[in-house]
């Protein structure tokens, strides 16, 4: 099959799994918020353990709107940051593994480096909310560039490289099994 021929194979399928997931998500997944919330309570928990460690006392509540927490730090009645279902990386844990799927690979390399991948984006994403809450504690005025455009360019930039590195490998593994 030619290069191009593959190309559109791939987007092709990466687009149909992303809407796919989209129509899930939108209809199944959003109105329940479970997922959501599970994933927003780990990243609070995590930023909760790393804010005690610097000596704050802090703890989360669980907000009305399912998939949100609030983050308090010591007797403060006031939340110091929200963390909501836009903040706790679950659509680029899903890209991630959709671009691992259509990508042409060993089924059971995809089966390690899939769930490998999301935990080290989850982890990423942990250490920026965890970064953004330490500078909503100090009021930096460069809290909005870096929650709008640096983290965003820093973790998409994570994901390129896991997948290019994926990708290589692959490569490397097609063209060791074809010189054989």
């Amino acid at each position: 099959m030619g290069l191009n021929k593959k190309l559109v194979k791939f987007l092709l399928l990466s687009f149909l799994l992303y809407g796919a997931w989209l129509m899930a998500y939108e209809f199944l997944l959003k109105p329940n918020g479970q997922l959501d919330q599970l994933i927003t309570e780990n990243i609070s928990y995590f930023i909760c353990l790393g804010l005690d460690l610097y000596g704050f006392t802090p703890h989360f509540s669980i907000a009305e709107k399912v998939g949100e927490t609030f983050i308090f730090l010591n007797t403060s009645t006031f939340p110091l940051i929200r963390v909501g279902a836009s903040c706790n990386g679950l659509e680029l844990l899903i890209l991630f593994s959709i671009f691992i799927i259509c990508y042409p690979g060993n089924f059971k390399s995809k089966l390690w480096f899939i769930p490998a991948g999301c935990l080290t984006i989850h982890a990423v994403n942990i250490i920026r909310n965890f970064i953004l809450t330490l500078m909503a504690e100090a009021k930096s005025p460069y809290f909005e560039l870096f929650h709008r455009y640096i983290f965003i360019f820093l973790v998409y930039g994570i994901i390129f490289l896991l997948w290019m590195w994926w990708a290589g490998k692959q490569s490397k593994l097609r063209a060791t099994n074809e010189s054989e």
